[in-house]
C-alpha cells in the first residue's frame, strides 16, 4: 500500500499545492521522521510544520482536496467552514481559481463570517449562490 497509494496520494497534493501556491511550492512528499517536507524554490526541503500559518493552511487544504478522488469515485460535495482565515488575498483568489477550474464536478460549500471571499469571486468573475444565514442570540432562563 505504501508504495502504491504513497507516491500517486504525494504526486496528487503536489500538483494541487503548485496550482493554489501559485507555482511558489511544486512538490511536497512524506518523510518518515520529518512528516510533511515541502520543496522550496531554491530546491530546498523544509519541514511543514516551519512555514507560515498561511503556506499551512494550503497545504492542509491541499491535503484534503488530493484524498477526494481516493475517498471515493462518487463526486462528493465539498464543505469548506472558515478555511480561508489565514489567507492573503493573493492565496484567497488563487484557491477560488483553483476550485472554479479543477472542481466544478463538486458541489463546493463556503462558510465565512468575512466578505473576503464574495469580493474576491465577484474580482475573478466567478459565478456563486450566496446564502446569508442570519441567527438570533438565544436566552434561556
Amino acid at each position: 500500500m505504501k508504495n502504491s497509494v504513497t507516491p500517486k496520494f504525494t504526486q496528487n497534493l503536489s500538483k494541487i499545492i503548485e496550482q493554489i501556491s501559485n507555482g511558489k511550492y511544486k512538490k511536497v512528499s512524506i518523510d518518515e521522521e520529518k512528516g510533511l517536507v515541502v520543496e522550496l524554490q531554491n530546491g530546498e526541503y523544509v519541514p511543514a510544520n516551519i512555514l507560515s500559518i498561511g503556506t499551512i493552511d494550503e497545504l492542509y487544504l491541499s491535503l484534503r482536496l488530493s484524498m477526494i478522488n481516493e475517498i471515493s469515485k462518487e463526486k462528493m460535495p465539498i464543505i469548506l467552514d472558515e478555511t480561508f482565515a489565514y489567507f492573503d488575498n493573493d492565496r484567497l483568489k488563487n484557491v477560488l481559481l483553483f476550485l472554479e477550474n479543477n472542481l466544478k464536478d463538486h458541489q463546493v460549500i463556503l462558510f465565512t463570517c468575512t466578505n473576503r471571499e464574495k469580493q474576491a469571486l465577484n474580482e475573478l468573475n466567478i459565478e456563486y449562490n450566496l446564502i446569508n444565514l442570519q441567527y438570533k442570540k438565544l436566552f434561556f432562563i
